[in-house]
């Protein structure tokens, strides 16, 4: 028994616990009591404390953790479990964040993926929101989809920019087109999002030499298909 608890203090995933545990905390005292410049001052600190300790990589995600921030201090505040359930996920991503850019978690491309497209969830959603002016948006986008390229292709900066800026463009538009739509904001990130992802991974199949006939029939289906649950969102009671 004593052996298999030194075991475990040594494993480096308990100190990323407990640092998100930590960060946790902070961002449902922060986002559940009147904000003031004191209090988001502290929060930061403390942020910039847990991410920078160790500095690995802490270049390397600086776009991603400055989005994070922005999103935890723009998100709307919502009562009861919805509020909750936000708190959490905002919790989840800070975990994600710290565990990749500290080379703790295992899968660790298949983690950042995910979220890099939950912070584009994220901003989509302060958008729809009205919380984002669309320079902003695409600024924001813009940045966001050039760190993930920066970090998934390798090519030369200047291509990365250029992609980075078209695919920006094409998903400014494609939100502007379902801002005419009388749909929510969460149903709206959401096709922003599957979006993002269709274009995402025909670009890296494509850098990979991977892109074919079948991943075209694939991603077309997987469209269809999460465009279907997508739109099924409201009837499941989520406006």
């Amino acid at each position: 028994m004593v052996e298999r608890l030194k075991s475990a203090l040594r494993n480096p995933a308990l100190p990323l616990a407990l640092k998100a545990g930590l960060l946790a905390l902070a961002v449902f005292l922060l986002r559940h009591w009147d904000l003031n410049f004191w209090r988001a001052s502290v929060f930061v600190l403390i942020f910039l404390y847990l991410y920078l300790n160790p500095k690995t990589n802490s270049a390397k995600f600086i776009i991603s953790s400055v989005i994070w921030l922005g999103i935890v201090f723009q998100a709307p505040n919502l009562d009861g479990l919805l509020g909750f359930y936000l708190d959490l996920i905002l919790s989840v991503l800070a975990f994600t964040l710290l565990g990749v850019k500290n080379l703790i978690l295992i899968k660790r491309q298949g983690a950042y993926y995910l979220l890099h497209l939950m912070l584009v969830v994220g901003v989509a959603s302060l958008f729809f929101l009205g919380s984002l002016s669309q320079i902003v948006f695409f600024i924001t986008l813009f940045f966001l989809i050039r760190e993930f390229h920066t970090l998934s292709i390798r090519k030369d900066l200047e291509l990365i920019n250029l992609i980075a800026a078209a695919e920006s463009m094409l998903l400014i538009e494609a939100a502007w087109v379902i801002s005419f739509f009388p749909t929510s904001f969460l149903v709206g990130a959401s096709f922003l999002v599957l979006i993002t992802f269709i274009l995402h991974d025909v670009l890296l199949n494509y850098f990979k030499g991977t892109f074919n006939k079948q991943l075209i029939l694939r991603d077309l289906g997987l469209f269809i298909v999460l465009t279907g649950l997508i739109l099924l969102m409201p009837v499941w009671g989520f406006q």
